[in-house]
């Protein structure tokens, strides 16, 4: 997997992606997703680019996860969900994954209180030196990318606001622990919890 500043024209699409699970279980071809999104207005969205587009990647999301996790995230509280469907946007982006894991598993591993700026910055600052790829991202798509980092965790509700940041450590139940390190997700579970199962 590459590094992609794609995220920047992403929405969390939480309900999106639980209102696309019967078509997915139906498995419905991508292609007449994207019809049946525009021919509904499923998302509610008046683009039809727009539409064509989230139908893609809440795809790309459902993707990643086993049937189990697909009939959680489509059938548990809506903590639960959240928690899954970050799962999902972690599998599918390999730069917020590494985020994830050294700037906000790193801050609950060492007991802070909030995700600081400067670390934020440090980590991107990091993988503009360490990527070739990261380096050609424009500042204003890394700047747009920092926003958009900050904004599913608050949608996840695991950071409190855009301007504390601070941090909120996620309850994920015994059950959906279980399911996550017996369906191989434990790492995804590790950087959400700060806690390195073995």
């Amino acid at each position: 997997m590459t590094y992609s500043a794609s995220m920047v024209s992403c929405l969390f699409w939480l309900n999106e992606a639980i209102n696309t699970i019967p078509y997915y279980l139906d498995k419905t071809s991508i292609a007449d997703m994207r019809k049946i999104a525009v021919e509904q207005n499923l998302y509610q969205v008046r683009a039809e680019d727009r539409c064509k587009r989230i139908a893609g990647v809440v795809y790309k999301r459902l993707n990643t996860l086993t049937p189990e996790l697909i009939a959680e995230l489509r059938d548990s509280d809506i903590n639960t969900a959240k928690i899954i469907h970050l799962i999902s946007i972690m599998k599918t982006d390999l730069l917020f994954f590494e985020f994830m894991n050294l700037v906000f598993k790193k801050s609950l591993q060492l007991g802070k209180k909030d995700l600081g700026d400067s670390d934020i910055k440090n980590f991107f600052d990091e993988k503009i030196a360490q990527s070739e790829e990261v380096a050609h991202f424009s500042e204003s798509a890394i700047y747009k990318l920092k926003q958009t980092y900050v904004k599913f965790l608050i949608e996840t509700g695991i950071v409190e606001n855009a301007q504390s940041k601070k941090i909120l450590v996620p309850y994920i139940d015994y059950r959906l622990q279980d399911l996550l390190k017996q369906s191989g997700y434990g790492i995804y579970l590790s950087t959400i919890t700060g806690i390195d199962y073995e």
